[in-house]
């Protein structure tokens, strides 16, 4: 029989990280994000859908490329760049740029 190996702690962080919470509907569908600024991530920001469950990590360049927001998403084709717009609006160009307010 195998024997079981220890837990082994990588990390313990705590933070008092920035969520907004946004939802938007358009003609096709209703969006519900959670968005997550950390530093936790290389500057990137978490974007979780509430609607659907899913969750990945974003850049400015990301939530605006409307192959990977549908994909990752599952985004109506027609809502793409609305939804990417909108999200842009909480992610910052660099990791200098304060986070959206």
């Amino acid at each position: 029989m195998k024997s079981v190996t220890a837990l082994e702690e990588l990390y313990y962080v705590s933070e008092m990280d920035k969520v907004r919470f946004v939802g938007w509907t358009t003609a096709f569908a209703r969006y519900d994000f959670a968005v997550i600024c950390t530093g936790q991530f290389f500057w990137k920001v978490l974007v979780v859908s509430l609607t659907g469950g899913q969750s990945a990590l974003f850049d400015q360049q990301d939530v605006l490329n409307g192959e990977v927001l549908a994909r990752t998403f599952a985004i109506e084709q027609e809502d793409v760049a609305l939804i990417g717009e909108a999200l842009a609006a909480f992610i910052p160009c660099s990791p200098n740029d304060e986070y959206a307010e």
